[in-house]
């Protein structure tokens, strides 16, 4: 996804979510996490992350060391702590990232539409076929590549 950051006379300025995101997580420690960013268009554009720390408290460093490193792109920068310690955290990012899959979406769509065309009958044996396909394909990938490294592996080694 791009943002919007600027609109010049000679066109707009799109900044990359992913890039800017990448940027940010190798700015920050292995403790923080950068989970969301929103970009501001405008001469003073701001960013604003949401991270999140293992760390109890995160302190005002890291928001220090963020600002001195985006400052020179032009942006200001707004920070949002979202508390990962908390219960039940974990689960709430998960069905999160599931819920945004179109791979989710995609088996839902499938399943219900084998249910109203073939029935639980048809769903069932749609399942099993698939999984042992799936088990078949993956026996036969490890041997594939299991003979491929020995065939590349020096005969002495052998």
């Amino acid at each position: 996804m791009y943002f919007l950051w600027k609109r010049t006379p000679h066109g707009s300025i799109r900044m990359s979510c992913s890039g800017l995101s990448c940027f940010i997580e190798r700015v920050l420690s292995d403790e923080s996490k950068c989970r969301s960013l929103a970009l501001a268009e405008g001469e003073t554009a701001s960013v604003t992350l949401v991270l999140s720390s293992e760390n109890a408290s995160p302190g005002a460093e890291v928001e220090e060391r963020l600002a001195s490193v985006v400052a020179p792109l032009g942006f200001r920068v707004q920070v949002i702590w979202a508390d990962s310690s908390a219960p039940g955290a974990e689960w709430h990012e998960i069905l999160s990232s599931l819920s945004l899959s179109p791979w989710t979406w995609m088996i839902a769509a499938s399943a219900v539409t084998v249910v109203a065309v073939a029935g639980l009958k048809g769903l069932f044996w749609t399942l099993f076929w698939g999984t042992a396909a799936w088990f078949v394909s993956k026996v036969l990938v490890a041997s594939a590549l299991r003979k491929r490294v020995l065939f590349f592996m020096p005969a002495a080694r052998r």
